[in-house]
């Protein structure tokens, strides 16, 4: 008996039942702790429906260069110790969509489920803009854009209603304002909250500075900024612009992509602004608006898709959509080749035209990478894109061409060429996922 007791007087048998309970135990509580540790990453604000807010959220805004940083350096050193949602893509099982069922997303805040086997080309043209509401002059400036590179102010027109006009490059009178207007109408008609974008021609005696009083406040727009934004670009009397209407709600800020991450079309928004090339997809363009009832969701400023770069006031380069702004994987590349190292991207064709800038006909879905890291769109799976590749493939090439007439290109050839690489890059987001393999 001596020999079978253990020097704290428990019997051998005692041992082995204790140690196997203790592994159990140990076993249950980790399998616990990193559940408690994954539920702790997904949504918490938005209660039990973390895609659709019925609620109105308190927004708290990231100055964009604080937002950046901790997209690009603090969110991948944090990844680690998100244990449940990192071992998960470790092993292959990353966490799916929760509002992606049997194929289906439902309505969301930033998503609607339109019928794309009923939509008309005409309604793609419009979009979200009412066809008989277009801006009417005169337009009284209310106020000067100050946020972003792009030049332009807030206006309010004959009717009262409120714009944002922004300014084409000098030497690329369409290219800016071709790219939001057009990218607007394609997103809208895959189901996603939108303003309405549509291109303006602006006579100088259309415009109408304000009495001093009513700019109590704001930044005002004096006449000599004004003559200074708008006599290198006339062009026979008129100038264009790209004319976004300001939301109708209470507007509360940009949205966070990382508190949407687990909701299938902010994941599956990748694929959308990969065909697009619509390299800017930084959590200050989108906005979120209280309406009474909800708050909604929009993406907003597409000056950064096609082949414009708003950043730059030019097109775009060879690179944008391939790699990083901050690329760490490329920048090791190239100390660890002695700067030997080279991204195939430097070897891209420069610009189509003036007007289209640089978009390829080709695209590489997988590959392809905004300028700076978007936490929605790094949890995307083939399930996520697959939805949303399938609804891309039910839009016709008339669909498409409405889309790009929308944003009135003076040469018909631009136009042409749009449609045919929005066509190009298209199908080889559906091949790639959509397609039964």
């Amino acid at each position: 008996m001596r020999e079978l007791m253990l020097a704290g007087g428990l019997p051998v048998f005692s041992r082995r039942w204790w140690n196997s309970r203790r592994r159990v135990i140990l076993l249950l509580g980790s399998a616990g702790w990193l559940a408690l540790s994954g539920c702790a990453l997904l949504p918490k604000r938005w209660e039990a429906r973390p895609c659709r807010l019925e609620t109105k959220p308190l927004i708290r805004r990231q100055p964009i260069a604080w937002h950046l940083f901790d997209v690009t350096v603090l969110e991948p050193l944090e990844q680690p110790f998100h244990l449940m949602r990192w071992s998960r893509k470790l092993f292959g099982l990353p966490i799916r969509a929760s509002n992606l069922h049997d194929h289906h997303v439902a309505d969301s805040a930033f998503f609607t489920n339109r019928d794309l086997s009923t939509l008309s080309a005409e309604a793609v043209r419009w979009g979200p803009t009412p066809p008989h509401e277009a801006a009417a002059p005169p337009f009284v400036i209310t106020k000067a854009k100050l946020e972003g590179k792009t030049p332009g102010f807030f206006v309010r027109d004959a009717r009262g209603n409120r714009y944002l006009f922004k300014f084409d490059p000098v030497n690329a009178p369409e290219l800016l304002s071709g790219a939001e207007v057009v990218t607007s109408k394609l997103l809208h008609a895959l189901g996603y909250h939108v303003p309405s974008y549509e291109v303006a021609f602006l006579r100088p005696q259309d415009l109408r500075l304000p009495e001093s009083g009513e700019t109590q406040g704001l930044a005002p727009v004096t006449p000599a900024a004004l003559q200074q934004l708008m006599e290198p670009r006339l062009r026979e009397g008129r100038v264009r612009v790209a004319a976004s209407k300001i939301l109708d709600g209470e507007i509360l800020g940009p949205a966070s992509f990382k508190q949407f991450r687990d909701c299938a079309e902010m994941r599956a928004l990748k694929i959308a602004y990969a065909w697009l090339n619509n390299v800017d997809a930084k959590d200050h363009n989108s906005l979120l608006v209280w309406d009474g009832r909800r708050t909604v969701g929009y993406l907003i400023d597409f000056g950064t898709s096609l082949g414009a770069d708003a950043g730059r006031g030019t097109a775009k380069d060879g690179c944008e959509g391939w790699t990083y702004a901050v690329d760490l994987r490329e920048w090791s590349l190239r100390l660890v080749t002695l700067g030997w190292h080279r991204p195939v991207c430097e070897a891209q064709p420069r610009a189509v035209s003036p007007g289209v800038g640089l978009f390829s006909l080709q695209l590489d879905p997988e590959r392809w990478k905004p300028y700076a890291p978007n936490l929605a769109f790094l949890e995307m799976d083939d399930e996520d894109a697959r939805w949303l590749a399938r609804r891309m493939a039910q839009l016709s090439r008339a669909h498409l061409e409405a889309a790009v007439s929308a944003g009135q290109y003076q040469r018909p050839e631009d136009a042409a060429y749009l449609g045919e690489a929005l066509d190009q890059r298209r199908w080889a987001i559906v091949r790639r996922y959509a397609e039964e393999k």
